[in-house]
Parts: C-alpha cells; structure tokens; sequence
C-alpha cells in the first residue's frame, strides 16, 4: 500500500490509496479517530478522491 493524498476536509482527514491489488481506495477518519474504510475499489486515485470528498459533504451538511 502507498498514500498518495492526504486530505483534511471540515475535521476530517482522506486518505486516498494504492493497494496491493493494483487499485485505489479511500478512507475516512474522524474527528473522533473513528475510521470509514468503505470496499469500494477504483482504478484512477482522482476518482476515489472524489468519492472520498463527496462522502464528507454528506456526512458533514
């Protein structure tokens, strides 16, 4: 696994991710240090980024 962004969004921080099985994966940690790690898998790290921030809008509005 290699971090390629870090992302600190209205208290929360993205991390979006390369794995080991050749894709992308975002997760989410809170405020409170709990973390979302959702199963979704992407091939480009612009698209799970996106996912990742339209996730924060969502739980954060």
């Amino acid at each position: 696994m290699s971090i390629i962004t870090l992302i600190i969004i209205n208290k929360y921080i993205l991390a979006v991710y390369y794995t080991s099985a050749k894709c992308y994966k975002y997760s989410i940690i809170d405020d409170y240090g709990i973390i979302y790690e959702p199963d979704n898998i992407f091939y480009t790290s612009e698209a799970a980024e996106q996912e990742g921030r339209d996730a924060i809008n969502t739980v954060s509005n």
